[in-house]
């Protein structure tokens, strides 16, 4: 089968691999179309920790073609999604049912090869069936949409709230839909790029700032004066890491988000923490979401079919990685079949 292999940081190739063997508890899912996101791009650049070499890929849906001898939840002919985190069940976080903090978690395409390939081998818990009426395309982007569902769970937006989201790529979209169905009242998006400004009007935002030539606290005074109940970092990058503080009320929240670099840092004043008595959370991965990604994928209520703005096969992986990581994709697709 052919497949994205990454060798070593920053050093991948298209190459032909084996098809993956079957345990009796796994599937052999034919890939129909795989995300890439910003986790995949950082474990190219080494700036995420993986076994090299790793076939990447955990944002994807396809068709079963196989099952291992003990699997009863799906059959060859599914149309399945993956929640691509496994845990062991058995350590502290796990026995607390903060799954996603597991001492042992692992993940499809980051210590198991995923799905920037043709086929690609899971457990068969890890499936989940598609709804008739979801394309493989859009059933595809369940992961990502696990993940912001429990952010905006963490965030603790209540209806009537003002919510600044900072970024409006895939996240920050799908995040400024999740707000409003939550009951936000007034939505800011900050975005550079005018393409991705007009898909967070058209997908509910309020009011829409350019940080590249706007002060974005200044606007968002202006729109909220005190301040914004709950500000959303989804842009994963320090600079609003360390701006997205200065944008919440006395007694507001900040959810961080996008995952900036590790070796990135940021200074924060804690008398700000203290006097504006702010609550401050972080978002990591999809515990107990994906079914309810599906759920509002089958209900129509949430649009992920225009924020997909790329597709390519796996032989023009250059190409798409330089596309993902220019300023006017928003969702790159791999499409291997």
């Amino acid at each position: 089968m052919k497949a994205i292999l990454f060798k070593s940081p920053n050093n991948f190739e298209v190459a032909e691999c084996a098809v993956p063997e079957l345990g009796d508890y796994d599937i052999l899912i034919k890939v129909g179309a795989c995300g890439i996101c910003g986790t995949d791009i950082h474990i190219l650049r080494g700036e995420h920790i993986v076994k090299f070499p790793v076939i990447p890929g955990h944002e994807f849906a396809g068709e079963v073609v196989d099952i291992g001898s003990k699997v009863s939840n799906v059959k060859v002919g599914d149309r399945v999604t993956v929640d691509p985190n496994i845990v062991d069940q058995t350590c502290f976080f796990c026995r607390r049912g903060e799954i996603h903090l597991c001492e042992n978690l692992t993940a499809i395409g980051v210590n198991f090869d995923g799905g920037f390939a043709e086929y690609c081998r899971v457990p068969a818990l890890q499936a989940y069936k598609v709804p008739d009426g979801v394309s493989t395309e859009e059933a595809a982007m369940a992961e990502p949409i696990a993940c912001c569902i429990h952010g905006i769970d963490r965030a603790q937006i209540k209806s009537g709230d003002t919510v600044v989201i900072l970024g409006a790529g895939s996240v920050g979209l799908i995040m400024t839909q999740l707000a409003r169905m939550v009951g936000a009242a007034f939505i800011l998006v900050s975005e550079p790029n005018s393409e991705k400004r007009l898909a967070a009007a058209r997908l509910g935002a309020d009011a829409l700032v350019d940080p590249a030539k706007d002060d974005v606290r200044s606007e968002v005074l202006k729109a909220t004066t005190v301040g914004a109940d709950v500000v959303i970092e989804s842009a994963g990058r320090p600079e609003t890491a360390a701006l997205s503080w200065s944008l919440a009320r006395r007694g507001g929240r900040v959810l961080q988000f996008g995952m900036v670099s590790p070796e990135n840092t940021i200074s924060i004043p804690p008398y700000d923490i203290y006097y504006k008595e702010l609550t401050v959370c972080g978002s990591f991965v999809n515990p107990h979401t994906h079914s309810r990604a599906i759920q509002l994928l089958a209900s129509g209520r949430i649009e992920v079919a225009t924020l997909i703005t790329h597709k390519y096969p796996l032989e023009e992986a250059a190409e798409a990685f330089e596309t993902s990581l220019g300023g006017s994709a928003i969702k790159t697709l791999f499409i291997p079949s």
